[in-house]
């Protein structure tokens, strides 16, 4: 697939960048995640400033003299400290960004590197300290002008987001027929958990703060692996449990429940007071991050439901069931959600195994 503008005018752009003529040795797409953004590696000859960069480029149009979504939810997280990409150099009118080269090594990478999770286990304490600076000092950093300030996660969102998982992951994936009248039902049963979260104080969410937006850079000897955090244009209002939740429970790497409940005891003891104000009850701690941790992982099988139906990424299908098993784990964990479980886990368990039938093939 060609780069999305002329080599010509990329080697402008970075001449008047580096104010050095330069040269380059190859420009190569990234695979992408569930974004519909792209990403290309451009390598630069030997003698630039640079060994790489990523040029990222956005499918939609932004009003003249308007900002590129991740150029403004970068200069909130850079403001509180958030380990974030550089920004070299941003092109609005052509969609596209400049950005440090985070390198290939996705936290979920070097979790399959050192066999198992608890191996990564300062890397996720670095996570978790990472995302309480986020949700404290980046929520304190937002003004009048911040994207995120001006959407969260309400009811209706969240509400959203289960009708995507109907239509992509059940119906269109799955194939599995639903009545209306049951539809309504199960999401009938999912309400109370949603009012719950969404009544909750709203901080700063990341929105998809898991093991593949988070880089491990190499580690320079300090003994603890830089981190940089990506993919945080669509950040948004929402409970702390929200981003923690993804992270603890995740799609893509299933952590152990004694690493999950040291992780919790990091994020409680890492908090400052006001931010432990927005947990509400204490003792609810472990409930309410099960309660945010259902609506998102039913959300993210509807994402790759979606992903693998409508834009043919077919590797999406190996994390259906282990997210399957992470809402199984969570009704048996609490028999609040029963009369969901009993309305919601056949089709789970018929989704996960329709997946893992066609991995298998």
């Amino acid at each position: 697939m060609p780069p999305p503008v002329d080599e010509r005018e990329i080697r402008s752009v970075l001449a008047t960048l580096l104010r050095v003529p330069v040269g380059i040795a190859g420009i190569a797409e990234l695979a992408g995640d569930a974004s519909t953004r792209r990403y290309f590696r451009i390598r630069m000859a030997p003698g630039s400033p640079l060994p790489s960069l990523v040029l990222m480029r956005y499918p939609e149009d932004i009003p003249p003299g308007g900002e590129l979504p991740f150029q403004n939810v970068h200069r909130y997280l850079r403001k509180a400290g958030i380990p974030v990409p550089e920004i070299y150099h941003a092109v609005p009118e052509s969609k596209l960004l400049f950005l440090e080269d985070a390198g290939d090594t996705m936290l979920e990478d070097a979790v399959r590197a050192s066999a198992g999770a608890e191996g990564c286990l300062p890397l996720y304490e670095q996570c978790v300290e990472t995302l309480v600076r986020l949700q404290w000092d980046g929520t304190n950093a937002l003004d009048g002008n911040a994207l995120p300030a001006r959407l969260a996660f309400d009811v209706g969102k969240f509400a959203e987001e289960i009708d995507f998982f109907f239509e992509h992951a059940v119906r269109e994936y799955g194939g599995i027929p639903l009545s209306e009248t049951e539809e309504r039902a199960i999401e009938d049963r999912f309400l109370p958990f949603l009012e719950e979260v969404a009544g909750l104080p709203r901080v700063l969410s990341h929105r998809d703060y898991h093991s593949r937006n988070v880089m491990v850079l190499e580690d320079r000897g300090g003994g603890r692996g830089r981190l940089r955090i990506l993919d945080f244009q669509d950040a948004r209002m929402g409970t702390v449990f929200y981003d923690l939740g993804s992270l603890l429970r995740d799609s893509y790497v299933t952590l152990p429940d004694r690493a999950v409940e040291h992780l919790c005891y990091v994020y409680r003891n890492a908090s400052p007071a006001g931010l432990k104000a927005a947990w509400g009850d204490p003792g609810a701690f472990a409930w309410r991050l099960d309660a945010a941790s259902l609506q998102r992982n039913v959300k993210a099988i509807g994402t790759f439901g979606n992903q693998i139906r409508n834009r043919g990424k077919t590797f999406y299908r190996r994390f259906i069931p282990p997210t399957v098993a992470h809402l199984e784990a969570n009704f048996d964990r609490n028999p609040r959600m029963r009369p969901l479980s009993m309305r919601l886990r056949p089709i789970l368990s018929a989704l996960a195994s329709k997946a893992s039938e066609e991995e298998s093939r």
